[in-house]
């Protein structure tokens, strides 16, 4: 039997919240920020504000150049996070096979419950009421129906806000080569630059694209891109209820990561470290609760003048040990560290690398993405970010010296307790001087999802 797979998508999410909750609000344009508004961006634009140009993860400073009519609105992590948890169980009452893909869009399976296609339209109107009366007339969705995942997101995607779009298997190249390459889920901005290199610039132009030319320059990914032009996607929906423990290969994670605005920019590397730390720390935790270890760190610095830089290592053996995963990216960082000293806010402690400034990369690639700034880049950081890939599963390799093999006791007990408790119900001690502010996105890795 063909499958059947709906697509559920909020308009506006974090936005569209706030004015159901706020009549003010309502009608306006409206832009979801961190706490701090003045270092925060854009997490959710609504409706309104879009359409005057205001896009999601513009700075605040640059949405209200473009809409000097904004009203920058602080976001709510916990009450989005309860609207999440209330839009998963409305889904569940439709059918049991549904998998969360961000915080405000899942995927559901509705072959059996649907039959055909008309059944899934009907099943579709029937749900979007079902939000109607629980969340309200201002909280909206789209819906993707399609064969497979892949072209059920994309449907979805393509008629916005409140959208709903059939797509059935007979209309699936007709509907492909009415896209952009980069409204596909999996191509972005560089992989489209890269297939525009080669000559490919619409999804008919990538299907007569002969594969094994797409393999020589993508890898595996040339296989996929080759399927995925054809609309073909063979990846199934899983539930929680059949991912029972999370693993790797049960959440289809490819990549962890978490990334951190700083409470201002600094040079002061003390605090950049304290910071990596607590990252890599956050990120460890996670792999750790998914039975997931990783051969690649990346690691991500965003400088004062919002231009970044960032970098990545591979390694042989693979770990889920924060303290491992920090020295790594921190070492990343090491070249680009200049020897001049620069002042240190008062009072601020300092190690033997204080004194020490982030400086600009010197790669010939890093160099290219600063041509034309008119005016020397600013050094001081505002943004540190550090991700994991090369992901497996099973446990890490027992280290051969017992204070390591301690360590491993330890953190399963942190492990325990995080379990029971939540993130953050331990520390370092060398990171208790920060704090990690809660964000109102779910946008890049100040939330996992």
């Amino acid at each position: 039997m063909e499958r059947i797979i709906l697509h559920i998508d909020f308009n506006s999410y974090f936005a569209s919240v706030e004015q159901q909750a706020n009549p003010f609000l309502r009608g306006k344009p409206i832009g979801i920020t961190g706490k701090s508004q003045e270092r925060s961006v854009v997490a959710t634009a609504s409706i309104e504000a879009k359409a005057l140009g205001v896009k999601t993860a513009m700075s605040t400073w640059e949405a209200k150049k473009v809409c000097p009519t904004i009203i920058l609105w602080p976001g709510d992590p916990e009450k989005y996070s309860d609207i999440t948890s209330r839009f998963n169980r409305i889904l569940s009452e439709f059918t049991p096979n549904v998998s969360q893909f961000s915080v405000d869009e899942s995927f559901l399976d509705i072959t059996d419950e649907a039959e055909d296609y008309f059944g899934a339209t009907c099943l579709a109107q029937a749900l979007r009421e079902r939000l109607r009366e629980e969340f309200g007339d201002h909280i909206t969705a789209s819906i993707g129906i399609a064969p497979n995942k892949l072209m059920a997101k994309l449907a979805c995607e393509s008629v916005k806000p409140n959208g709903l779009t059939v797509v059935r298997k007979d209309d699936l190249i007709d509907f492909i080569d009415t896209r952009e390459l980069d409204d596909l889920c999996g191509i972005g901005h560089r992989i489209k630059h890269r297939l525009n290199a080669l000559g490919v610039e619409t999804f008919k132009q990538l299907r007569e694209f002969p594969i094994n030319d797409l393999v020589d320059e993508f890898k595996s990914y040339g296989t996929w891109l080759h399927a995925a032009a054809h609309g073909h996607d063979s990846s199934a929906v899983v539930s929680s209820t059949q991912k029972g423990i999370r693993t790797m290969h049960s959440t289809g994670v490819k990549s962890y990561g978490h990334s951190y605005t700083l409470p201002q920019n600094t040079h002061d590397l003390l605090v950049i470290k304290r910071y990596l730390l607590g990252l890599a720390d956050k990120v460890a935790w996670r792999m750790r609760r998914d039975k997931t270890l990783a051969r690649r760190v990346s690691v991500f610095v965003r400088f004062g003048d919002f231009t970044g830089h960032g970098e990545q290592r591979t390694f042989n053996e693979p770990t889920a040990n924060g303290l491992k995963l920090f020295q790594i990216a921190w070492r990343i960082l090491s070249p680009h560290l200049s020897p001049h000293s620069h002042p240190q806010p008062t009072g601020r402690a300092r190690d033997t690398d204080i004194g020490t400034t982030l400086s600009r990369p010197t790669s010939d690639r890093s160099q290219s993405s600063y041509q034309g700034l008119g005016s020397p880049p600013n050094d001081l950081v505002r943004l540190v970010g550090l991700s994991t890939s090369l992901l497996s599963s099973g446990p890490e390799q027992p280290p051969l010296f017992k204070k390591d093999r301690k360590m491993i006791s330890v953190f399963s007990s942190l492990d325990k307790l995080q379990h029971r408790y939540g993130p953050g119900v331990w520390q370092r001690a060398s990171t208790m001087p920060i704090e990690f502010k809660s964000r109102s996105s779910g946008f890049n890795y100040d939330h996992e999802v």
